[in-house]
């Protein structure tokens, strides 16, 4: 936001930040809110646009490549099963989904870890 010259970008990454921790609706919000501001700021659909399509384009990098990645890291999953449990999950229960898919990977990798009839699919899980 800095780059294209919005006013307040450090209050505009915080606000993103903080709503992205809310499925769906926080990141729109956020595009919408910053999009709005460059409006007002700028007075041209087209900046506005591009403003927009910026933090929407952070917005859907952070959400498929670097959380994925980050939470596969920690849990010593494999990003590619954290992306497809997260589009698993979220498409079974929505919301609750996202929020508790990888979770759920994780406790299905635990008890594949210990349980030796399952180390193959511990083994596939594993990053």
């Amino acid at each position: 936001m800095w780059m294209l010259g919005l006013a307040q970008p450090a209050v505009w990454g915080i606000a993103a930040g903080i709503l992205n921790n809310i499925p769906y609706v926080g990141p729109s919000a956020a595009v919408v809110g910053i999009a709005l501001a460059a409006l007002v700021q700028f007075g041209t659909l087209t900046m506005a646009s591009i403003v927009g399509g910026a933090a929407g384009g952070i917005a859907v990098v952070e959400g498929f490549v670097i959380t994925p990645w980050i939470m596969g890291r920690a849990g010593r999953m494999n990003t590619g099963v954290v992306f497809v449990s997260l589009m698993f999950w979220g498409w079974v229960w929505g919301v609750w989904g996202l929020l508790f898919g990888v979770p759920i990977m994780m406790c299905v990798k635990a008890f594949c870890d210990h349980v030796p009839e399952f180390r193959v699919v511990s083994e596939l899980l594993r990053d």
